[in-house]
């Protein structure tokens, strides 16, 4: 993984030339996304310039920022039509920074709606200093056929720049038991899946099916920060950067933590995501990956990951 980690290094830190913002954040409780997240982390521990600022994936600033100021938008897997509450919210956090350099940290890529798709591609290309990363081939060919005007990369997935340093400090025993881990959202391809496995878990992130005592001590908090934020004009500017630290500081590692302490805490794993997929394999599991809806998990494995001995592409039968 460590080469993965190089590769992405080599591609994106000579882009970032100035001080920069972080924008489009994974406040919420995908773990898999935080994962990401965790990855430019440490990969903009690097770079010499700093950043200036950060924003949920929901909570953009009101005003642009200056026009020599880099904005990166971070990766995942909300470019196109899918999600499109949070794809919208990063087209409308950006549109009125056409002068600005800015940096699509690696996505996939997915349309449905063709109609949807060129109007995104007419309003993207008014941004003359844009730089689209993907992080496997197949949206990568999608970038380059309908995105042209534009700079495209292939570039690994962000987690894999996480250190695995980092991750062991919170990795639990192994017991005998499998993961079935089953996404319960509309990327889920097959509702009926059967393993050849005895002793098996059935979950989704522990972070979608439970709270623990400090998260919710941590969502107590961060709603009488966002309650002072709308009833205290003078205090917005503060409660804005209080909610960024807190997710910083704290939110960020309450889901790494619980999430390596689930995955590590399996014999061997089967996924329907895309990050279990790379968390098993920071963490030397056998992992066998079975398709998302539309080829993501694949996509990523076939441009990346073929030639790792722990991971197989597994067909559910039902």
């Amino acid at each position: 993984m460590a080469e993965l980690a190089h590769r992405a290094e080599t591609a994106i830190l000579p882009l970032i030339d100035r001080d920069y913002v972080l924008y489009a954040l994974p406040y919420y409780t995908n773990i898999g996304d935080t994962l990401i997240w965790e990855g430019e982390l440490e990969l903009l521990k690097k770079s010499r310039h700093k950043c200036v600022g950060v924003c949920g994936w929901n909570d953009y600033p009101a005003k642009p920022v200056a026009d020599d100021v880099l904005i990166l938008i971070t990766g995942g897997g909300f470019f196109g039509d899918l999600w499109r509450n949070a794809w919208q919210g990063v087209l409308d956090g950006i549109k009125s920074n056409v002068n600005n350099k800015i940096i699509f940290l690696p996505q996939s890529v997915y349309y449905q709606d063709q109609e949807l798709l060129q109007r995104d591609v007419q309003y993207l290309s008014q941004f003359k200093h844009l730089t689209i990363c993907t992080r496997d081939t197949q949206s990568f060919n999608y970038v380059k056929r309908h995105f042209p005007s534009h700079t495209s990369l292939l570039v690994p997935d962000m987690a894999f720049c996480i250190s695995p340093v980092y991750l062991q400090q919170w990795v639990q025993p192994s017991s005998e038991k499998t993961l079935l881990l089953k996404r319960q959202d509309k990327e889920l391809a097959n509702d009926d899946i059967i393993i050849p496995e005895t002793n098996v878990d059935v979950h989704d992130w522990p972070t979608m099916e439970s709270v623990t005592r400090s998260e919710l001590w941590f969502y107590r908090i961060e709603r009488r920060v966002a309650s002072l934020r709308c009833r205290v004009p003078f205090l917005r500017p503060l409660m804005r950067r209080t909610k960024d630290w807190m997710y910083r500081r704290f939110y960020r590692r309450m889901m790494t933590k619980r999430g390596v302490g689930f995955v590590s805490s399996y014999r061997n794993v089967y996924t329907t995501r895309l990050h279990v997929m790379v968390l098993a394999v920071l963490l030397d599991k056998e992992v066998h990956i079975i398709d998302n809806s539309y080829g993501k998990i694949s996509a990523l494995y076939h441009t990346w990951l073929e030639d790792c001995e722990k991971i197989s592409i597994f067909q559910p039968h039902n």
